[in-house]
């Protein structure tokens, strides 16, 4: 674990992002709404102050995540947040070696842990206080979920559930993710679908819970039928930076009445101007104004789309193919750190220097070296290597696509792409005194946590 948490040591506090604080208030006010919920019940006041802030929110992120950092840092620092992400982390990968590699030395697989660490984003996304290592951690417990079905103890196969329910509600992008190595999975067991019908049921069942704990969040919190809560638009803003959005808005406006006809000023913005800039549109839209055009959001999207369909499909793939190569450690800025109190945060950052791209060079270099021991070594992998190897390239890929309607950012695609790496590292071949015959029994969770 400590390995894990060597950036952050090397920081001397938890990475953090302008998010991070964002993640902390939204922490501080789900306390304050369930106390208030509570209060309620209880005939000792009620939370129509709490529930108009919210309301007026300019975006909501995870309530889940933003529980995960803000109890934790009140109870002890944000050191705790991150201990607990290399935690979870540092069992996972105890607990792939141990179904990928049965009968191997625990110093073996310490070896291995520690060597991702060094030479990997893992330890980059678990040193942050961001949810990006849980798409990793999701993508992770589905692959062994798939792959090793037939190797899980009953305990072990609920907690990779848990593992997985966990996160999908950790960032909305995680959903589609999930959703597509389900379908990716069934997809490699095909001819033995019906075998493996319990790995997939357990996948689809913990993504089912996700999607439900987000829809409780969404009709308690906010009174919205949705897992996007006050969700900023996104889509508008991605069709208008692209070119459909803006060319609509030009060619149909009033007459469609879209709540964007009032600010055609701003369509020269950047992506980042309109949903975050101070002066941007959305900032100064009133709450009422947001509201509307959150609404339209997907119409404005779809019909512009619609009308402008080779752009947009054009710009999307662009997006994709960018992302996919985007993933250094540049935005894991050092030195970074937070100072809280009760219910706020200050965020400090300083700007990226140079041995970031060092450092990104060596991950560049290692994502290409497994890519190519893969490659070069598939004839002799065996079947459940090959599917591992498979399922993590849709990881991967997958990302990637999510980005062909965001922003492309290298830190989207770090939360995965560590996964190329352990891929090669569960397939390199056994040394002679591993190879000994071993008897593949039901890998129990008790045994994964006293070896870490």
């Amino acid at each position: 674990m400590l390995f894990l948490c060597l950036p952050a040591l090397v920081n001397r506090a938890p990475m953090v992002f302008p998010d991070t604080r964002a993640y902390f208030l939204g922490g501080h006010a789900a306390v304050e709404k369930v106390l208030a919920l509570f209060a309620r019940h209880t005939g000792n006041g009620g939370d129509a102050a709490l529930q108009s802030t919210i309301q007026n929110a300019r975006g909501v992120r995870s309530a889940f995540y933003s529980l995960f950092t803000y109890i934790p840092t009140i109870l002890a620092s944000t050191w705790l947040v991150i201990l607990l992400q290399a935690v979870i982390v540092a069992l996972l990968l105890r607990l792939t070696f141990a179904l990928a590699r049965p009968g191997e030395d625990g110093w073996r697989t310490t070896g291995r842990i520690i060597l991702l660490a060094l030479a990997t984003t893992v330890s980059w996304a678990t040193s942050y206080i961001m949810p990006d290592i849980f798409t990793g951690v999701m993508a992770l417990a589905i692959i062994l979920t798939f792959v090793y079905w037939q190797q899980l103890s009953r305990v072990t196969a609920w907690l990779l559930f848990a593992a997985i329910a966990g996160g999908v509600v950790m960032h909305m992008i995680n959903l589609p993710v999930a959703l597509g190595l389900l379908l990716a999975g069934c997809f490699l067991r095909r001819r033995e679908l019906w075998r493996y019908r319990y790995a997939a049921t357990s996948v689809a069942g913990a993504v089912v819970v996700g999607v439900a704990a987000m829809l409780v969040v969404g009709v308690v919190g906010f009174k919205q039928w949705t897992l996007a809560p006050q969700a900023p638009p996104f889509l508008t803003a991605r069709s208008i930076v692209d070119g459909p959005g803006k060319l609509y808005l030009r060619e149909h406006c009033p007459a469609v009445g879209l709540a964007m006809c009032r600010h055609l000023d701003t369509l020269d913005e950047s992506n980042t101007d309109f949903l975050w800039g101070p002066d941007g549109a959305y900032s100064r839209m009133s709450p009422e104004e947001r509201a509307q055009v959150r609404a339209e959001d997907k119409r404005l999207f779809i019909a512009a789309a619609r009308e402008h369909l080779p752009m947009q499909l054009s710009a999307m793939l662009r997006h994709a193919a960018t992302q996919l190569v985007l993933f250094g450690v540049n935005e894991y800025l050092i030195p970074s750190w937070a100072e809280h109190t009760a219910d706020d945060m200050t965020i400090h950052e300083q700007s990226e220097t140079t041995w970031h791209t060092v450092a990104s060079v060596v991950v560049y270099l290692v994502v290409a070296a497994a890519l190519g021991w893969m490659i070069l070594n598939w004839r002799r992998l065996t079947p459940s290597q090959r599917q591992f190897c498979i399922l993590a390239g849709a990881a991967v890929l997958l990302e990637a696509a999510a980005g062909g309607i965001s922003e492309p950012t290298p830190r989207y695609e770090a939360r995965v792409i560590w996964l190329l790496p352990l891929a090669a590292l569960v397939s390199w071949p056994r040394t002679k005194s591993s190879r000994e015959t071993v008897k593949i029994v039901p890998v129990e969770a008790g045994e994964v946590a006293s070896s870490a």
